[in-house]
């Protein structure tokens, strides 16, 4: 008889206590706390993993009495946490997203005391959603590389084009007000990149944009790197649907062929452009059903050779945008990564039950096609 387990869920509540309980529930018992258990018996990592969660917040404090207080109140949370851990090594932790403050240190606790872990979070394609036992993001335990994935769909007999059904979903998200109209603007028809910017404070930027932190230092970086585009080409600048518009600011007085472009649709930008480059915006990845090259500035996941490329620093920009009119990606790759994100990696929001009970209980067990690729290449960071 297969494994019944135990889930200690930390409770996001509403849609997303909903989603928990529906995917885990067909696995085993579920038990749920508003608050991670706090102690005050210390372990060896106690303050080191109280500060990672806490410099990872949106909000730091500045150094004083409401700093001192918060790294207090997370350093007895991972006590409490890790003791109840240690006391119950096979429970598995559950939480959503488990990046940054109380969630973090609850994740952390639980694999220092060996347990297994659950992290959730929105998938990027729609109607799915992330369930690692890593974590999420740039954090999660899939391979850097492409050999695992090709291995994975060569023994696989599945549909290698089967995955762009996923495409036909995706659309823009609403924006909150209506976008001002721009000014003067080139053509789609001429040759453009595409920058879609992401939501400023954005746990994807604060953790995993490298030399990108914030949406002002990708713009800036993106005016020095538009003036080495290819003759007749220009950089097309579009802010997230659902943040207040500020970049207009950040254009003025600039001598580079870049613009901004609030009121096209995203993914009709997408479609017209000849290249996407991102830090590490989920339209990147997206992208990839229009068969467009893709560059990624900050950390991701996808961003492997063969599926896009890599500009971490200002100068790899200029140079990658000087050869924008060569940019290219390997068709089998993209076909096997993305047909395993389809398949394997994010099952539907809304389960079937069979299927998705297997696929989580993969991530569990390190059993079936998930355990074998990441197996085969075990992300480190």
């Amino acid at each position: 008889m297969a494994e019944a387990f135990t889930f200690v869920c930390l409770d996001p509540r509403k849609q997303k206590h909903a989603d928990i309980a529906g995917l885990l529930g067909p696995l085993g018992a579920l038990q749920w706390m508003r608050m991670p258990k706090m102690s005050f018996r210390n372990w060896p990592q106690t303050k080191e993993r109280a500060e990672t969660a806490l410099i990872a917040a949106r909000h730091i404090p500045a150094p004083g009495l409401i700093r001192s207080l918060w790294s207090w109140v997370l350093q007895k949370q991972y006590n409490g946490m890790r003791k109840y851990f240690e006391a119950h090594p096979a429970h598995v932790a559950v939480a959503w997203n488990g990046l940054n403050g109380s969630r973090r240190v609850y994740i952390d606790a639980a694999k220092d005391a060996g347990a297994k872990t659950l992290s959730f979070e929105l998938g990027p394609f729609p109607g799915r959603i992330t369930v690692d036992p890593k974590g999420v993001n740039f954090a999660n335990a899939l391979p850097r590389d492409a050999a695992p994935y090709l291995d994975w769909l060569r023994q696989s007999d599945i549909d290698t084009e089967g995955w762009r059904a996923m495409g036909a979903k995706i659309k823009q998200r609403t924006p909150i007000a209506p976008p001002a109209k721009a000014g003067a603007l080139p053509p789609l028809t001429d040759p453009f990149v595409f920058a879609p910017l992401q939501v400023p404070g954005d746990s994807q930027l604060r953790l995993f944009g490298g030399n990108f932190r914030t949406v002002d230092s990708f713009v800036k970086a993106l005016q020095e790197a538009a003036s080495h585009l290819p003759d007749g080409w220009h950089l097309r600048l579009k802010e997230h649907p659902s943040t207040p518009a500020f970049v207009a600011d950040l254009l003025q007085d600039v001598d580079a062929p870049i613009y901004l472009d609030n009121a096209t649709d995203t993914f009709a930008q997408v479609a017209a452009s000849r290249g996407v480059i991102t830090i590490n915006s989920s339209v990147g990845l997206e992208a990839m059903f229009f068969d467009k090259p893709v560059i990624a500035c900050g950390q991701c996941f996808w961003a492997i050779p063969g599926m896009a490329g890599k500009a971490p620093d200002q100068a790899t920009l200029n140079q990658t945008m000087a050869r924008a009119d060569t940019w290219q990606f390997d068709v089998e790759t993209r076909n096997a990564v993305m047909s395993f994100l389809d398949q394997v990696y994010y099952p539907a929001r809304q389960p079937d039950a069979a299927k998705t009970t297997e696929l989580i209980r993969d991530r569990l067990e390190g059993t079936g096609a998930f355990g074998d690729l990441t197996a085969l290449g075990f992300a480190t960071i």
